[in-house]
């Protein structure tokens, strides 16, 4: 028989994560990791690219590299599963050591970022053409003209790179939008904790969401909408998203200045829940 109360031992475990140092030495070192890991996926890529462009400027007799483009593919593929490995362990060393409710971007924006750097150095060595405006073939000698492809092709050694670094940007002002609004929202979580209204909830409807799979049937989270009512009596809903599939309690925690203000109101669908437990609007 147990004497502990599970969702008490579930709650400190997270509470004694949060802040933990050796989560933030782990989120550090699996960055690290990602970097490197997305340097030789973009090394792998750059191969991938070669080889396409070699075919469009130059004849498929064409075997310069060969044996060097197989080498950097195979460290590319360990590179690109290195990269969701590491990416995904220093999210969930960060979403833990800060207590957040979501997975940070911050790793997918490391792992684009060193890809994009992998494959500029990767194209700084792809070969230059027999010829240039020609496709030369070195054993039956039936060259022929470039076309639109092999024009594009010629050039891929800076739209390539060019265009991740575009996504690159990109990526980046998403994700500082992304670490503001998340900042913002767990101010806003603090505040309400110290000074809000915490109250209990009905679970009104609870639709689970199927995906995961080809066959698209297992569940994997439930979209839960509770009602509550606020300190004047009147009843309000609202609908957050979970990947908790058993959902058996329910808790509001809003301002009591504004409680119609979704961004403002925080649900919990768990029995004494942890800060990372606390799910705001979409």
């Amino acid at each position: 028989m147990n004497t502990v109360d599970p969702a008490r031992a579930r709650h400190d475990r997270i509470e004694r994560w949060r802040g933990d140092r050796l989560l933030l030495v782990g989120a550090i070192v699996a960055s690290a990791v990602t970097l490197v890991c997305g340097f030789l996926t973009g090394r792998g890529f750059g191969v991938i690219v070669e080889q396409f462009r070699t075919m469009a400027i130059d004849s498929v007799f064409d075997d310069r590299g060969d044996g060097r483009s197989l080498i950097e593919g195979v460290w590319g593929t360990f590179g690109l599963l290195g990269c969701i490995a590491s990416g995904s362990l220093a999210g969930v060393a960060v979403r833990r050591y800060q207590g957040r409710p979501a997975l940070p971007a911050f790793p997918a924006v490391l792992a684009l970022a060193a890809t994009t750097v992998g494959i500029w150095d990767s194209s700084r060595g792809w070969l230059p053409p027999l010829a240039v405006g020609v496709a030369v073939d070195p054993v039956f000698h039936k060259d022929e003209k470039w076309g639109f492809w092999g024009w594009l092709m010629y050039y891929a050694d800076w739209w390539v790179p060019a265009f991740l670094l575009v996504l690159t940007v990109l990526a980046v002002s998403h994700a500082v939008g992304a670490t503001r609004r998340s900042a913002e929202m767990v101010r806003t979580r603090d505040r309400l904790l110290r000074s809000g209204s915490r109250v209990p909830a009905e679970i009104v409807d609870v639709k689970l969401r199927l995906g995961g799979d080809e066959s698209g049937t297992r569940v994997v989270g439930a979209t839960v909408t509770v009602s509550f009512v606020d300190s004047s009596g009147v009843r309000h809903w609202t609908t957050r998203r979970t990947k908790d599939t058993t959902i058996a309690t329910a808790e509001v925690l809003f301002d009591p200045a504004s409680p119609a203000d979704d961004k403002k109101i925080f649900v919990a669908l768990r029995r004494l829940p942890a800060l990372s437990d606390w799910l705001p609007a979409d």
